[in-house]
């Protein structure tokens, strides 16, 4: 396996399993840097937006009542490329705080190289976002790039009344001592996501089949609007079960080292915690399959059949 091929497969490591949310295609999502997407653009859209679910995009946040995942949840996943193991990775919802009189919950994913990848390439990496319990919505963000040689931080804190966003970018050399530093504020529109939220914001709707979902989520210095398709139901068996599913797809970036030779296709437990079960997506130099093999943390999944 060669060099790139590796850097592929590591760097979907990171992504899991919430990778489909970094795929979009540029001809139905506009990406709007450093600016604030007002309401009357929304509205305007929704115009168009026939069947279709619009979330975190009004002035005001939704407050929900999580039904999705809880405190203690931990998912664990397997990576192949191919038929090759090439990582593991999980997520967690460590644990409940309170900030200022506003509680959140803390959830994290991460993600390493299998043994026999590490020789060539090694990676553990960390994403945390610290969630506002009843919004859903990012009150801070870090993610934790420790990739062969590549080693890197990011840091956002969201100041949402304001509509803007602290960021911080740190840039490591091999011994961890710091290359580059950046910071800078951006404009945000109100209660928008970041990557992962956006994920467990996603897992507390109801999802209809035929019926897309629109949202909004930022990407380092980006503001990005994003649809989601959801297709059928379907039965899938993996190595923690078998599992009712609904299948979801977003759209594609067409540019890049993942432009898709083929679709992404998402499956999450049709039932209320709509975990991810499994995965599949084709790139440029061959198949990647995500595959869920332990939940811990939820005693009786109505998805799940016995």
């Amino acid at each position: 396996m060669n060099k790139l091929t590796s850097r592929l497969v590591c760097v979907i490591l990171l992504s899991l399993p919430f990778l489909f949310l970094n795929y979009m295609n540029p001809d139905a999502i506009q990406a709007k840097s450093k600016e604030i997407v007002s309401a009357e653009e929304d509205s305007t859209a929704g115009n168009t937006r026939n069947n279709s679910l619009s979330i975190n995009t009004g002035s005001a946040p939704i407050i929900y009542t999580n039904k999705a995942f809880k405190l203690g949840e931990r998912l664990i996943f397997k990576v192949r490329y191919g038929f090759i193991k090439a990582g593991y990775a999980e997520m967690k919802v460590l644990s409940v705080g309170e900030n200022n009189n506003q509680k959140y919950y803390h959830i994290q994913t991460t993600a390493r190289s299998a043994s026999g990848f590490d020789w060539v390439y090694k990676v553990r990496d960390e994403v945390n976002v610290f969630l506002d319990y009843d919004r859903l919505y990012p009150l801070r963000f870090e993610k934790k790039l420790r990739e062969g040689s590549y080693k890197a931080d990011l840091f956002v804190d969201y100041n949402h009344a304001d509509s803007i966003a602290n960021i911080e970018f740190i840039r490591y050399r091999d011994n961890m001592k710091i290359r580059k530093r950046k910071n800078e504020i951006i404009k945000i529109p109100p209660y928008v996501n970041d990557i992962l939220s956006a994920f467990y914001l996603i897992r507390n709707q109801d999802l209809q089949v035929g019926q897309p979902i629109y949202l909004t989520t930022n990407e380092k210095d980006k503001i990005y609007d994003l649809e989601i398709q959801v297709y059928i139901k379907e039965i899938l068996e993996v190595e923690a079960g078998k599992f009712k599913t609904i299948k979801i797809e977003p759209l594609l970036q067409d540019e890049g080292i993942f432009k898709s030779k083929g679709r992404l296709t998402v499956w999450l437990s049709d039932d209320q915690y709509k975990i991810p079960v499994k995965m599949t997506t084709e790139i440029l130099v061959g198949n990647i399959t995500t595959e869920l093999t332990e939940i811990i943390g939820i005693s009786d999944l109505p998805s799940k059949i016995k």
